[in-house]
């Protein structure tokens, strides 16, 4: 998790764990993720390498346009850009000092752009188990070694992929906000399996969502899937099997 504010200290969070650092009064903290080994942070001066153990800046990548949303797999980091689709590092590419961080632009590759992605816009990035879902500017895009699939619209905003290939994905029409569920496929769609939208029993009204972390197979009876969600209200946990949640507010 993490917050901004221009005035404020940014806070990385994970686990036992966590960083701060006092930003830059143009920086800001986009996303983050890590490995365990080092904790990747998306800003929009490009992106921050924190060396996990030692709680320290390690290495960076100065970007002019910044990056919207960083993943790590087991070999590489994608970075998504506001303009220019989807960046690329090898993680064998990694090197720094805690002294010094070391620039590493030199490593930076160009991952995906159009056409095979639906927009160079990439708003947000997720993977999981050689999955990988994209939210850009014109869609949600989806990826695997084998398959491919996408969906046309405009109004994606963050994603999150499971390790068995279930998409969700966040979208917003200026009134409402929905978090739409799709089964694992190989060809495109246009409508969701499944949709939760605010306003409901489940998501108050008047409330945005955030984010979104989904966890498989701990629904009440073990089958289906919880959600949680975080939004501007507090967080809220939706057991799709029962179709029924939780909800924890902030004070």
């Amino acid at each position: 998790m993490g917050w901004t504010g221009l005035n404020k200290d940014q806070w990385i969070e994970y686990a036992d764990q966590e960083w701060t650092v006092q930003p830059d009064p143009f920086y800001l903290l986009k996303q983050i993720w890590t490995d365990r080994t080092y904790v990747y942070a998306a800003t929009t001066d490009g992106l921050n390498i924190i060396d996990f153990e030692s709680e320290l800046a390690y290495a960076h990548i100065t970007y002019a346009d910044g990056f919207t949303s960083v993943w790590a797999s087991v070999s590489g980091v994608y970075l998504a850009t506001p303009a220019s689709g989807i960046k690329y590092i090898e993680k064998t590419c990694i090197s720094g000092s805690t002294i010094s961080p070391y620039e590493l632009v030199v490593c930076l590759r160009d991952y995906l752009n159009e056409p095979d992605i639906l927009s160079d816009q990439v708003r947000y990035i997720h993977g999981n188990n050689g999955h990988m879902l994209i939210s850009t500017a014109s869609g949600v895009n989806y990826r695997s070694t084998a398959q491919v699939a996408s969906t046309a619209t405009k109004l994606a905003r963050k994603v999150f992929i499971t390790a068995s290939g279930t998409m969700y994905y966040i979208t917003w029409d200026g009134s409402t906000w929905k978090i739409n569920k799709k089964n694992a496929t190989g060809s495109n769609w246009t409508d969701p399996d499944k949709f939760y939208e605010t306003g409901t029993f489940l998501i108050n009204p008047g409330t945005d969502i955030l984010d979104i972390f989904i966890t498989e197979g701990t629904s009440d009876t073990g089958v289906a899937n919880t959600i949680f969600v975080a939004t501007t209200s507090g967080i809220f946990i939706i057991d799709e099997e029962l179709d029924a949640g939780e909800t924890y507010y902030t004070a």
